[in-house]
């Protein structure tokens, strides 16, 4: 046995040595150019290593690597520049490939000499991937000093300890690795994987990078894990170039918009989002499970998904234990705090604030919000300073007749709000493997603080995952992953916490407080005209700390699959997928007490605080089935043949079922069981279902690599359409050539490592519709508001508008040209890609039929839009000498843009209110503002000459100046017919409007610095829109105030910034953004709330989207094998246009939907995130 083992090592050693022979011969022909003046040997052998990628080893303490040399070479060969680095020193070299062993006079040998002051023997053995020895390492101290491993993998040299070693080998991952003591050590390297190497997830499989020729981008573990993030849909948002990730607002329960490429559809459309071929929200999968994540982008890459992926699929593939893997136990764990990505510096004085406010209000109305007479506005003047009560000069005092007058300075978004909001994270994974079992078992707990301070509100997350893989037997493969999420948001107020939010934007003046001396609430005050509530009524109610409610979420996951290997070339694949959700929302109301006079108690209740008690119960459910054979066949090494087909069957089913009860026996029972002869029960509920069956088949075919094609196609059947319109049938092809690899491109390998051109062209239909859009449907109800009776309210039946009988799939076609390329020895990563996509078919409201029709008209497919876009992703990676260790760096950029344009609609009129042929969706038609009028003669004889009433009526309906002045604002008449308007709303007639602007996202950029030394690692994410449009939503009488306009949508705003006044047209202020001091100008009619270009808002922005710092500890591995700690920030800041006049909105919350408004602004605010936290890894 020994002998069989001398053997294979000398045969091994002798191959090893021809083989780096081979190698050495084109590398040593190279000629090398490097000018160097007045520099260290070391540094020189530095720029050697970077630029031509040589590792240098030298032998011998005697070498003078500080001695300052000119290195002067003109396409030298190494020897000549060698020479010139070690003149002047008796040196040797022992050139193999592209390592370099530098030796003083003599043959190389080796190992190096030490010197013997105190200094250690240390050994190690080098073992690859396999548990084979790695023989030719280079093994380096500071200084380059160092050795090379021999024949068994093993190497041997004296040093001072502790010491750290840097051990390297071509196509292998750089090593670093800390002796504290003489014992050996065995190192495993593990090999470094270049770009194109890469093995990508798609649909049914995986694939090598290099042999795609669809559009699909990686998002690996290492990109996220730079990120402590809460999940999943956090850490792709920004990630890519054509993924727009949008949050409804900054609560940690709220919900995300996402798409591919811009919404493949005027009725919406949403990617496929699988976690390990289950369908999963990504807000609902822990981001630390996360290995990778591919992104499905054009047709021929998510064709084999079928219906449901038709605006893409995003593939995510959580961790699982390797083969033969030690068991490890990892744990990560943060700390941290959420505060407000935008100002929250508004005014807090009751004097300033009430004058600011009565000035617009007066301006409108002719009498003043807020009722203090002189001498109590001049109690206010005199508290302007006091930011807490002074015992002389009390911020609430009794009246003779009892009212409580209030004279405060309360800092009222503090008193709601907390400005800083605590939360944790911990997880906990297990991972291990042996040759038949390998595992993976995490587990996660998330605990926030919400932005809610009066009655805290509180979000919570718990998630486990467990995966199994069993090799049975050589033939039979089992695995299973099992996951469970449970979360829960607790707060207080109305069931609505976004309305919540809007309403107490307004009548909340920082002259009042939130209780009387008694203690009692303050809801109402006779110091604010029309009698209205604070924060229209929920002001009051969080004070009370009535109103309790909760939303808890739940699902499993259950996914099995076998995996049979039929015979040499040929595998058969089974899963089945359970899903199912069960959500519970409880929603407790109740009415509260307030006072507005000394000793008299009311009792508050309004349309949405009043004693009730309601649950909201959804059970979604979903099964799936895959099965699919894989034939793999290679000839000759040169023709690779890969064919999939198989089948996929689904259901899903949905039930919702709302109970409400009122007038509940007892306050503090949130139970149905509290009723009482007055109470009132509501229930209604919904039950929704659909099936689709899909048969797919994939065809991949290389020759040497060099040329690739796959065919896919898919046909589906999907019962939200009709019977006979169920099934279609989408194929779609791509191909690649890797012209790289082509002979005549040999000149050009050394700088150009990969060079791949792809193209594809594809069909998917879109199934994202109704689920009985093909069907009328007949509703009943009691909730009609009178009865028959006198006592019952009538029961009624109402049946839906009629429908189209020929109802279909939309079909998204999408065309893709992609460029693949490396440069500079794999340092250097481009990505292209340019498409369109055409939808067809898109369900509309047919033509308008007259009124006598007496419903709606039908949908049908009527309607087609275009898609065009780009993207571009660029990757840099490098490393270099610096000190003692190695710096490595990398920088990703990202750039991508779209557009959409519709090509069919029925529109023959092209009213602008709807799509029409031509229009470029997201659009923003306006009015055009020539500036402020500069004087009022100016405005007098604008307005004897231009009528503009229609943008300007509620100037000429003020109490006071109803007519122009300086300062208002001065709209252009374009048309020239001495009206401003808007014609006939058409685009052949839109009156005094034109194109201003618009909403889509465009040119989505990013760009990540990633760095590692001397165990730091530093990472920097920047992410950013370059163009984007917004009008803020004018104000409602519902909506109250609005978080842009401040008192000019409703005078009383509450939260009014600091830095406002400043842009407020005054005579002492001509220069200003906003126009003369005039109440409600940006509701209807007023001149903000009609589109104008002045007043549009660049939403365009760059945000520091992450910063993250860490340190990994040296350790004894005996012990423990990795510790991490790290500080971390997340949208530490933006730079937006918008900032210029409005600190308080974030561009990206300015244009999302709550579940209240939209586009005004306001919501739950955008969180900036600080942590600290630890990984441990034993």
């Amino acid at each position: 046995m020994k002998q069989g083992n001398f053997l294979y090592k000398h045969v091994l050693m002798i191959w090893f040595s021809c083989l780096l022979g081979m190698l050495s011969q084109p590398l040593q022909a190279q000629d090398i150019t490097m000018k160097l003046s007045n520099v260290t040997v070391k540094e020189a052998i530095d720029v050697l290593s970077d630029a031509q990628k040589y590792s240098v080893v030298i032998n011998s303490t005697d070498i003078d690597v500080r001695k300052v040399i000119s290195v002067d070479a003109d396409n030298l060969s190494l020897e000549k520049v060698l020479e010139q680095i070690f003149a002047g020193q008796d040196v040797s070299y022992k050139i193999t490939g592209r390592s370099i062993i530098v030796s003083k006079g003599g043959p190389a040998p080796q190992q190096v000499s030490q010197q013997a002051q105190r200094k250690e023997k240390i050994s190690g053995l080098l073992l690859d991937e396999t548990g084979e020895p790695v023989i030719g390492a280079t093994v380096v101290l500071s200084d380059n000093v160092g050795v090379v491993s021999d024949i068994n993998g093993e190497f041997e040299l004296e040093a001072t300890l502790p010491v750290t070693l840097n051990i390297s080998y071509i196509g292998y991952e750089p090593v670093r690795v800390t002796y504290n003591d003489d014992r050996p050590k065995t190192i495993h390297l593990t090999p470094s994987i270049t770009a194109i190497d890469e093995i990508v997830v798609v649909g049914y499989g995986t694939q090598r990078k290099s042999n795609l020729t669809g559009a699909v981008s990686t998002i690996t573990s290492k990109d996220l894990n730079m990120r402590p993030v809460v999940s999943a849909a956090n850490a792709l948002q920004g990630a890519d170039p054509s993924v727009n990730l949008a949050f409804g607002t900054g609560s940690p329960e709220s919900g995300y918009s996402i798409n591919i490429r811009g919404t493949i559809s005027i009725n919406g459309g949403s990617p496929l989002i699988l976690c390990d071929g289950v369908e999963m929200p990504l807000n609902m999968i822990n981001a630390n499970d996360i290995e990778s994540v591919s992104i499905l982008k054009d047709a021929s890459a998510s064709a084999i998904y079928g219906a449901k992926a038709s605006a893409g699929v995003v593939l995510i593939t959580t961790k699982s234990g390797g083969a033969k893997e030690k068991a490890k136990i990892s744990y990560n764990g943060r700390m941290g705090w959420t505060q407000n990505t935008t100002s929250t510096d508004f005014i807090r004085t009751g004097y300033d604030y009430v004058t600011f406010a009565n000035s617009f209000y007066y301006a409108y109305n002719g009498v003043n919000m807020y009722l203090y007479e002189d001498e109590e506005l001049q109690k206010l003047y005199d508290r302007r300073n006091d930011m807490t009560e002074h015992p002389d000069r009390p911020w609430v005092e009794v009246a003779p007749n009892g009212d409580y007058k209030y004279y405060g300075n309360t800092d009222w978004y503090g008193y709601f709000y907390n400005r800083v909001r605590p939360q944790m994270e911990h997880n906990l994974s297990i991972t291990g493997g042996t040759e038949k079992i390998n595992y993976y078992v995490s587990g996660r707990y998330y605990d926030q603080d919400g932005i809610f301070r009066v009655v805290k509100d509180k979000y919570r997350d718990y998630s486990f995952r467990a995966k199994f893989d069993a090799r049975l037997n050589n033939w039979l493969k089992w695995s299973t992953n099992v996951s469970l999420n449970n979360n829960s948001y607790s707060y207080s107020g109305v069931s609505n916490y976004e309305m919540t939010i809007a309403r107490l934007e307004s009548n909340i003046s920082p002259s009042f407080v939130p209780r009387n001396p008694d203690g009692t609430v303050v809801q109402y005050t006779n110091q604010l005209y029309a009698n209205s509530p604070l924060g229209a009524g929920d002001g009051g109610y969080l004070t009370s700390g009535k109103g309790r409610n909760n939303k808890g979420r739940n699902m499993l996951s259950v996914v099995n699959g076998l995996e049979v290997n039929l015979m040499k070339d040929l595998r058969f694949n089974m899963s089945y997928g359970y899903t199912q959700n069960k959500n519970l929302y409880r929603y407790r109301g109740n009415s509260f007490d307030y006072s507005r006079k000394e000793g008299v108690i009311q009792e508050f209740t309004s349309g949405s605080i009043y004693d009730y008690y309601r649950e909201v119960h959804g059970a979604p459910i979903r099964h799936l089935l895959d099965y699919y054979l894989t034939y793999s066949k290679n000839w000759d090494g040169k023709h690779n043949l890969k064919v999939v087909g198989g089948s996929q069957y689904e259901t899903y089913r949905t039930t919702s079922t709302d109970i409400s009860m009122t007038n509940l026996s007892n306050d503090d029972l949130d139970s149905f069981a509290a009723v009482t002869p007055e109470s009132v029960i509501s229930l209604s509920q919904s039950i929704n279902a659909y099936k689709t069956l899909g048969y797919f088949g994939r065809v991949n075919y290389d020759y040497l690599s060099k040329y690739l094609v796959e065919f896919s196609a898919r046909a589906d059947g999907s019962s939200r359409f009709q019977k006979d319109s169920r099934w279609g049938f989408f194929p779609s092809m791509s191909a690649g050539w890797r012209i790289s690899e082509e002979d005549f491109f040999t000149s050009a390998k050394d700088w150009i490592e990969n060079l791949k051109l792809r193209a594809s062209i594809g069909s998917l239909g879109n199934q994202q519709v109704d689920y009985y859009a093909y069907l009328q449907t007949i509703t009943t109800d009691n909730l009609l508001n009178y009865t028959f009776d006198g006592n019952n309210k009538v029961s009624y039946a109402r049946i839906s508008d009629p429908v189209s009988s020929g109802l279909t799939w939309e079909t998204v076609t999408t065309y893709n040209v992609g460029l693949d390329m490396t440069f500079l020895r794999n340092r250097l990563n481009v990505t292209t890609d340019f498409y369109v996509r055409y939808t067809r078919d898109m369900l509309i409201q047919s033509l308008t039929l007259p009124d006598v029709y007496g419903a709606n008209t039908p949908r049908e497919n009527s309607a087609d839009m275009l898609t065009n876009g780009w993207e571009v992703v660029t990757s840099w990676n490098d490393s270099f000498n610096l000190g003692s260790d190695r710096f490595s760096y990398e920088i990703q950029a990202t750039l991508g843009d779209y557009q959409r344009t519709i090509t069919k609609y029925e529109n023959p009129n092209k009213l602008i209110s709807d799509p029409y042929v031509g229009k470029k969706m997201g659009e923003i038609w306006g009015y055009h503002v020539e500036g402020l009028f500069k004087t009022d003669k100016e405005a007098a004889e604008y307005q004897a000459r231009i009528d503009d009433r229609t943008v300007n009526g509620r100037v000429y309906n003020s109490k006071v100046d109803g007519f122009l002045k300086a300062g208002d604002v001065r709209f252009a008449d374009l048309n020239g017919d001495n009206i401003i308007g808007a014609g006939s709303g058409t685009v052949d007639d839109p009156g005094d409007r034109r194109v201003i602007g618009n909403t889509t996202p465009r040119y989505a950029y990013s760009f990540r610095l990633g760095a590692n030394w001397n165990n730091f690692d530093a990472s920097l994410f920047f992410q950013g829109i370059g163009k984007r449009d917004w009008y803020p939503a004018y104000s409602a009488s519902s909506q109250g105030a609005n978080s842009f306009w401040g008192p000019y949508s409703f005078p009383s705003t509450s939260f009014v910034h600091v830095s406002f006044p400043e842009h407020v047209w005054t005579e002492d202020n001509r220069n200003a953004y906003f126009p003369r001091i005039r109440g409600y100008q940006s509701y209807s009619g007023g001149s903000l709330g009609m589109v104008n270009d002045r007043y549009l808002q660049r939403i365009s922005y760059l945000r520091f989207k992450n910063l993250s710092l860490g340190y990994t500890v040296p350790v004894n591995k005996n012990l423990v094998e990795r510790i991490r700690v790290y500080l971390s920030g997340e949208n530490l800041y933006y730079w937006s246009p918008l900032k210029k006049y409005n600190k308080t909105i974030d561009p990206e919350l300015a244009i999302s939907s709550s579940t209240y408004s939209s586009n005004t602004g306001s919501g739950y605010a955008y969180p900036q995130v600080y942590t600290v936290g630890v990984d441990i890894t034993f």
